[in-house]
């Protein structure tokens, strides 16, 4: 009984505070206190959020109809929902490479049309990408999942992979791995190997080192990725002879040797039928870099992942860029979609500072169009990311900054921009996707649910579908909504500017 008097006295006194605190706080020196209302700490909310949060229910009605990833359905009333969408924006500059892309969508049948989507952890195991990746290669044509790793940071689901546990993963941005000397790391930023990183160029250790890995087919995945009729592994560096041996359901389909000092090589696989297994296998006295593997069909779309998870997209030049021109290359991109902001903003204090990661961004995005000519770029700004503020969540504060920023800098470079986070809703939208049913964020309030993360892929899919009908003067796949959805902001949002490529 003592506990519980105190208990009640402490929460007498500090529902009396709440009554009396300023509403503003009360700032000593440098420091501010803050106190929630009575109001606040009940969650009582007006009639009008009230409405918003029941209206927001109705507008995300989903559900999930099986535990197949296939047949994740989300359904919603476009009626409300067309209000959020956006067209990508873009400028007379970056039209003749979205035109290109668009017309080897048309010639896939005939051809590879790779996309590569680089992004932070937003979309980490294959989310976002995986609808849009589905939808094309349904629409367009082509089959697997692109490019991964041997060890990613989130397991992807559209990948099923097992290795051999002498297997290493190495980073090259964030806190990287002392004995890595060079930054070698190629398009995926990363790569991964076997053996000890040797001290010098020759190898003294007479000892031989092995390792596998296993592709199984994708037990949940959209069913193209579960099909391919190719297996690509891009190696390099290796300071001694390595050889290898690829098997499709046991049988050898390729074998062969990677020389010493490898500067960049793909080994590669054909299959008539896509094989329930696929074993890859080295030995030798070193470890190949293994910068990627990647399952694909032999023509039609191939859209890869590339979630590099704390980054914020200005790692490029850091990089060694003959290795990544190469890879580059070889990979050929028709589309680069660039997703970030989201980890610069518990950094970005003011304005100011969102101008100067912006020019940063945008040094990166020149790189990249250098090295990628004729590739289309598309830059997705943040989503809305939201901060506790007494007992509510709010947007950060310099959100719109870093957004604005990111569009000046996709836009000045001949990139087209999508702005996540006005599709979302715009300022304060991140609870309402939090609280919807079911819910389509996570309760960490940044990051989606992954039926809000096909939710969002569903939007960009839809405009890039909307531009590609108007281009091709076909009727858009959705019944466009009060001018939002036929095009007509391409045309209205077209602007001049001469910034270098």
């Amino acid at each position: 009984m003592k506990t519980l008097a105190i208990l009640a006295g402490v929460m007498g006194i500090l529902f009396i505070l709440m009554l009396v605190f300023p509403s503003d706080g009360i700032t000593i020196g440098a420091f501010k206190m803050e106190f929630p209302s009575a109001n606040e700490f009940f969650n009582i909310k007006a009639h009008e959020e009230l409405n918003q949060l029941k209206d927001l229910n109705e507008l995300f009605d989903s559900t999930v109809v099986l535990s197949e990833i296939d047949s994740t359905i989300i359904k919603h009333k476009l009626d409300s929902l067309h209000q959020y969408r956006k067209t990508i924006q873009i400028t007379d500059k970056a039209k003749p490479a979205l035109h290109r892309f668009f017309d080897a969508l048309d010639n896939a049948k005939n051809q590879k049309v790779r996309i590569m989507h680089y992004g932070d952890s937003q979309i980490e195991a294959d989310r976002i990408t995986s609808y849009f990746r589905n939808e094309l290669q349904t629409k367009f044509g082509g089959y697997g999942t692109g490019l991964f790793s041997v060890i990613d940071v989130a397991p992807k689901m559209s990948v099923n992979i097992l290795y051999s546990e002498n297997w290493k993963r190495y980073s090259g941005f964030g806190q990287k791995e002392p004995e890595i000397t060079h930054n070698k790391y190629g398009a995926l930023i990363s790569f991964c190997r076997y053996a000890p990183v040797p001290t010098s160029p020759i190898i003294t250790d007479t000892t031989t080192h092995t390792a596998w890995i296993k592709l199984l087919k994708p037990r949940a995945s959209y069913g193209r990725t579960k099909s391919y009729q190719q297996v690509n592994v891009f190696v390099t560096n290796s300071h001694t002879a390595i050889h290898y041996k690829i098997e499709a359901d046991g049988v050898v389909v390729n074998e062969g040797t990677i020389g010493a000092n490898t500067p960049f090589q793909v080994l590669k696989a054909n299959f008539n039928t896509t094989p329930e297994e696929i074993t890859i296998s080295f030995d030798g006295k070193d470890s190949p870099n293994v910068l990627a593997l990647s399952l694909e069909g032999n023509t039609g779309i191939v859209a890869d992942n590339i979630a590099l998870r704390g980054s914020s997209g200005t790692v490029f030049t850091q990089l060694d860029q003959t290795l990544l021109s190469n890879m580059f290359t070889h990979l050929n991109p028709s589309l680069i979609i660039l997703e970030f902001g989201g980890n610069v903003m518990p950094y970005i204090k003011d304005e100011n500072a969102a101008i100067e990661y912006g020019n940063w961004f945008k040094s990166h995005i020149n790189l990249l169009k250098r090295h990628n000519p004729n590739a289309a770029f598309i830059v997705i700004g943040p989503g809305d990311m939201s901060i506790k503020d007494k007992t509510e969540y709010i947007t950060y504060p310099n959100l719109e900054f870093v957004r604005d920023a990111l569009k000046d800098a996709a836009l000045s470079t001949g990139c087209m921009f999508w702005d996540m986070y006005e599709v979302m809703g715009g300022k304060n939208s991140m609870p309402q996707w939090v609280n919807a049913e079911p819910s389509l964020a996570a309760s960490d309030y940044i990051h989606f649910s992954p039926l809000g993360a096909k939710k969002i892929a569903e939007e960009f899919y839809n405009n890039l579908m909307n531009m590609y009908n108007k281009y091709k003067g076909k009727d858009s796949p959705t019944p466009p909504k009060e001018g939002l959805l036929n095009g007509e902001n391409l045309n209205s949002q077209t602007q001049n500017n001469t910034s270098e490529n």
